[in-house]
């Protein structure tokens, strides 16, 4: 059966007034209009549903009960077109963001701040995560965007630069004296280095500097979380290797010294899309204060945190 719920409307306003040229007025159609909507609604339903003479225009008893059933469906349909509209709603304040650990402390605190306050009512979910872990929530359509390093080749994302990271090295206790506040790569072999799995990007970063110098990257310990870098360098286990924006959240830990790698590798920092489709409008908004986030710390450390390069990703 093939009925709107706009013929029911016309319906049961005739149905109310009697007057086809009254209900055309208050409805902003024409006559002819009304008076096809409910012909073509008598056929469908194969009854007739108004009493038509020159004078006057009254329901059949057929007319008069579905009025009734017709009030009916059209209230659900309100209500349900209600539940649709909250659904939607609740829908479009969704927002999930997967980033590695290191950015979602540093970058994300502030952008959800700030959706908090230019946003009604968010409902956020991050997934802080390894890089290759990101790619792959973006992918399957379980984040909006990702915050990223190394360009994707996958072809259905697209690589945005925000910034470039430097390296440094982070000392403690007796191995303080061992390093200077800027040291080159070679001096970092004599060193008992520690840094990330070889999942991080860090690690796939430094190894491909020293890949380079034909050196094969051998650190002294690898493990998953800053803290536990942190944690071993305050114990002073070794000298702890990792890009800026990874140690940001422990520079304040009490005897530690921070040392610039100078011809270190300069890790990648970006937004990562899904080539096909559009964000959302909160999405678009997390993309944007993402984006000033960056600019502001690329101002407040100007010395650690550099601008994107010129090369197209």
């Amino acid at each position: 059966m093939n009925i709107s719920p706009k013929q029911l409307r016309l319906f049961l306003a005739l149905s109310e007034s009697l007057n086809f040229s009254k209900t055309a007025e208050q409805l902003f159609i024409s006559q002819p209009s009304l008076s096809k909507a409910i012909q073509e609604l008598e056929e469908e339903l194969g009854l007739t549903l108004f009493e038509r003479t020159t004078r006057s225009v009254r329901l059949t008893p057929s007319g008069a009960r579905m009025a009734v059933v017709a009030r009916s469906v059209l209230g659900e349909f309100e209500a349900g077109l209600k539940r649709f509209q909250s659904s939607a709603e609740r829908e479009a304040a969704q927002l999930s963001i997967a980033a590695w650990p290191s950015l979602a402390h540093v970058v994300l605190p502030a952008v959800c701040a700030a959706l908090e306050r230019q946003t009604p009512t968010p409902q956020i979910t991050l997934h802080d995560c390894a890089n290759s872990a990101c790619l792959q929530r973006l992918l399957n359509h379980q984040a909006d965007f990702a915050l990223a390093s190394v360009a994707p080749s996958h072809p259905d994302l697209q690589y945005e630069e925000l910034l470039r990271d430097r390296f440094v090295l982070l000392a403690g206790g007796k191995w303080r004296k061992q390093v200077r506040p800027q040291m080159r790569l070679d001096e970092l072999l004599a060193l008992p280095l520690i840094t990330l799995t070889d999942a991080s990007t860090a690690m796939r970063y430094m190894s491909a500097a020293y890949l380079q110098r034909g050196i094969e990257y051998r650190p002294k310990m690898q493990v998953d979380q800053v803290a536990t870098v942190a944690g071993l360098v305050k114990k002073e286990v070794g000298v702890a290797v990792l890009p800026y924006l990874g140690v940001m959240p422990i520079l304040g830990m009490a005897g530690i010294q921070t040392s610039e790698i100078v011809d270190g590798p300069l890790r990648s920092v970006g937004i990562v899309t899904r080539r096909l489709g559009h964000p959302s409008a909160v999405a678009q908004t997390a993309m944007d204060l993402v984006r000033s986030v960056s600019a502001e710390l690329m101002g407040k450390y100007p010395g650690w945190l550099l601008p994107p390069s010129s090369r197209k990703r």
